[in-house]
Order: structure tokens, then sequence, then C-alpha cells
């Protein structure tokens, strides 16, 4: 009887069964480990698991228990008051209303300004135009002094 046989206490055939139960419960351990994070991102609702909508609203309702200090200290942001909150809603309302205001009127001056820029391409080639006429005028006036030259 060698070293091969002896296993736990003495026990051939408890070596596997050893092994067995903790690679069954490093398995197990593991599995749970990353249950509970999607279980708590899906409460943070950083992801979406279909059923686990109770431990979102587990979280909800223990949340609105809590002191907003711990609430503070654990998730890094700060805890408003109603009052608060609708403060932020409001200015945040009238921010965007002064948003659209300012976009209207920029649109308006944009359109202006396409406007005006389209009306300075037409007079350029307007203007264009009237050099190709004067100098072809001005060819015409000096044609026929030098025909006559010619004659």
């Amino acid at each position: 009887m060698g070293s091969q046989e002896e296993g736990v206490k003495g026990n051939k055939k408890g070596v596997p069964v050893w092994t067995f139960v903790k690679n069954a419960s490093l398995l197990i351990t593991i599995c749970l480990f990353f249950f509970t994070i999607v279980l708590v991102l899906d409460a943070y609702k950083f992801v979406s698991v279909r059923h686990a909508k109770f431990a979102r609203k587990k979280l909800l309702r223990t949340l609105q228990y809590m002191d907003p200090s711990v609430i503070e200290a654990h998730t890094g942001m700060k805890v408003l008051t109603t009052d608060e909150f609708k403060d932020l809603q409001t200015n945040l309302e009238k921010a965007r209303k002064d948003v659209r205001e300012m976009n209207a009127k920029v649109q308006e001056k944009f359109s202006e300004v396409l406007k005006t820029s389209m009306k300075l391409q037409n007079m350029k080639q307007d203007i264009d135009e009237l050099k190709k006429l004067i100098d072809e005028k001005e060819k015409a006036k000096a044609a026929p002094p030098a025909e006559a030259a010619a004659k």
C-alpha cells in the first residue's frame, strides 16, 4: 500500500470526491458572484435582465428609506430634495426655451447671410459680364481705325 492508495484519512475514494466538491463549490461561487453582479447592475439600470425587475423595485423601495448621505457616499451623486428637483426642472425648461429662441434667431441670420451671399454672387456675375461687354466695345472701337489704316 503506497501513496497511491492513500487519500483523505487513508481512503482512496476520498481524493476524487474531495476534488469534485472543491471544483463544484468553486464553480457555484463564481456563478453566484456573476449573478449578483448582474442583479446589481440591473438594479441600477446599467444592464437589463428580463425577469429581474424585482431587484430594481427592491432597490428603489429601500433607497426611499435610506439616509441621503449614505446614498451620496455610495453612488457619488448628490441626492436632491423635491423642491431642488422642481427648481432644476424649471431651469432646464427655461434654458431649453432660450436655446430654441436663439436657434430661431441664428436661423434667421443665416438665412439673411445666405440671401446676401447670393445677391453678391449675382452682382459679381453681372460685373464680370459688364467687363466683358466693355472689353468687346473697346475692341470694336479699336478695330475700325486699324482697318482704315490698313486700306
